[in-house]
């Protein structure tokens, strides 16, 4: 039997060619597999659920769209209010490392407190021993894990979940 393997950087290629042509149609992110940036609030689902950036915050509307069956914003909003919100403090952390590295979500983990009956905005923040953690385990393997945490609080600074997001960042294969 005959067998041809392909390097692995040709395959990758072909599986990532492969995926672009079936599955991507948006430009924000074609843009991004050839860039290697992307501004969290062009992601497509960002702009769906309707994430606002002002001042540096992050944050997002009471609107029927976003709300559940009993008319507060629902948890998958909030999720995704908080996780935008982790992944543009990380970006923050390390501009250095723009267009250099492909992070990804690894583990989240929320924890809803109170419903949230009018606009909410998220707050992140970090340890500093994990930063100091990351920052040795990068620079010694190229890739390493970031843990963030994340509180949403409505208008009136009623906690409406926290949460705790890592991240996965690896150098890209063309920046080793």
């Amino acid at each position: 039997m005959l067998r041809y393997t392909l390097p692995t950087r040709e395959l990758l290629q072909k599986v990532k060619n492969s995926f672009q042509n079936r599955f991507l149609t948006d430009q924000v992110s074609l843009r991004y597999l050839r860039d290697g940036y992307i501004k969290a609030t062009d992601i497509p689902f960002v702009k769906h659920i309707g994430l606002k950036e002002d001042e540096k915050q992050l944050s997002l509307d009471l609107k029927k769209s976003v709300c559940n069956h009993v008319e507060t914003i629902h948890a998958a909003a909030q999720f995704t209010l908080a996780e935008t919100e982790s992944g543009m403090h990380l970006q923050s952390l390390f501009p250095e490392l723009e267009k250099k590295v492909i992070p990804l979500l690894r583990e989240a983990k929320i924890k809803y407190k109170k419903p949230a009956t009018q606009k909410i905005v998220a707050y992140s923040s970090i340890e500093e021993e994990d930063l100091k953690k990351f920052k040795s385990q990068f620079e010694k393997k190229g890739r390493a894990l970031l843990k963030i945490k994340i509180e949403i609080r409505d208008i009136e600074n009623v906690l409406t979940c926290e949460a705790h997001y890592t991240w996965y960042v690896q150098a890209r294969e063309d920046e080793l």
